[in-house]
């Protein structure tokens, strides 16, 4: 049989993922373009400004591409960031509490706010959407009850460091994303978790009939999206040295256009945490790059839209390419189903049945 496999082996094709290509060719493209334009954008000291100001939307966008994986969606993350950004800077400087156990304090309050999301929707049985709609009324209110919606000033400056300083050159928030990141993809590609987050993405159904929890799948990775957003809303706080009640709040829609330009599908089953930095970056660059060409800043918005659109454009019709590519091809019997699969979709339940 070992003979059999080392046969079979070799037949085996990889195939190229376009997408993901695409979107690190539109990232040098774009840093190229702005190079172009403007001699100062590819600078040492403005590419690490365009690497801090990509972080936030990198962290909050990490934690959303596990719940995207999934085919839910967070749009509490931004009131989560604001609220644990408040709290914890309310409890360091009206409450004497020292900076590393604020910032800890901080994450703990971020990933309840998460779990109780992914409550809601597990034991609720309520859409995604409606759940955190609701929920990013009430930590944003939360976020003004704190402080009755004053700011606070005069962070701790020890706080300030562990967030907002330097490494050899390097800003240490852009480490933590790094690290982060790292930790992400093992969690998601190396562990039976990961698998059981994607099965979960692909079919309810199917990953619970192969006996994935998949309600304790959920709820964990809404833990891990309020976590992250608490993380980003920390980060707000020690980049500016302040905290206010509505800080996190436009970091939203940036953050799930990060995930979604880094290759994270609407639909679940598909996501990619290299692809959300990427689309973080891209996002960051476009900020830095139209700032310098000294294009008004309401024009940002414009620009963000058109790249999502493009961005998920491109994945469709990629996709639709594949379909396309894949009809030629000879459907195999799905023996669970009695239905046909093209060669590409076949096996997509074997994986679902892995992850277990």
């Amino acid at each position: 049989m070992s003979n059999d496999v080392a046969v079979a082996a070799p037949k085996q094709k990889r195939h190229i993922n376009f997408q993901a290509v695409g979107i690190f060719a539109a990232a040098a493209v774009i840093f190229i373009i702005f190079g172009i334009l403007n001699e100062n954008f590819l600078t040492v000291n403005n590419l690490r400004d365009v690497a801090v100001s990509a972080s936030v939307n990198a962290l909050i966008g990490i934690g959303l591409t596990f719940v995207i994986i999934t085919g839910g969606i967070d749009l509490s993350v931004g009131s989560i960031a604001s609220f644990v950004g408040i709290a914890s800077a309310a409890l360091m400087v009206n409450n004497g509490v020292p900076s590393i156990p604020g910032l800890l304090i901080g994450l703990v309050i971020g990933f309840i706010a998460g779990v109780l999301n992914g409550l809601l929707i597990t034991s609720l049985k309520l859409p995604p959407f409606i759940a955190t709609l609701g929920t990013m009324s009430i930590y944003q209110g939360l976020a003004y009850v704190v402080t009755s919606g004053q700011p606070v000033y005069n962070v701790p400056e020890s706080f300030v460091l562990l967030l907002n300083s330097y490494i050899a050159g390097v800003p240490i928030v852009v480490v933590v994303v790094i690290i982060v990141a790292v930790l992400a993809w093992l969690l998601l590609r190396k562990t039976v978790f990961g698998q059981n987050v994607i099965a979960t993405g692909g079919s309810e159904e199917t990953a619970w009939l192969s006996g994935v929890r998949v309600n304790r799948v959920k709820v964990i990775v809404y833990g891990i999206s309020g976590l992250l957003a608490g993380l980003g809303g920390l980060v707000v706080v020690a980049r500016i040295s302040a905290a206010q009640s509505e800080a996190g709040a436009p970091y939203l829609l940036t953050a799930i256009a990060a995930a979604v330009i880094g290759g994270a599908n609407l639909m679940g089953g598909e996501g990619r945490i290299g692809g959300t930095l990427v689309g973080a970056l891209i996002l960051g660059a476009l900020t830095n790059g139209l700032v310098l060409l000294n294009v008004p800043s309401f024009y940002e918005q414009i620009v963000t839209g058109l790249v999502v659109v493009i961005a998920v454009a491109i994945d469709q019709g990629s996709k639709t390419w594949s379909g396309r590519r894949r009809k030629g091809g000879q459907a195999t019997p799905n023996p669970a189903t009695n239905e046909s699969q093209a060669p590409g979709e076949a096996g997509a339940e074997d994986k679902s049945r892995v992850a277990r």
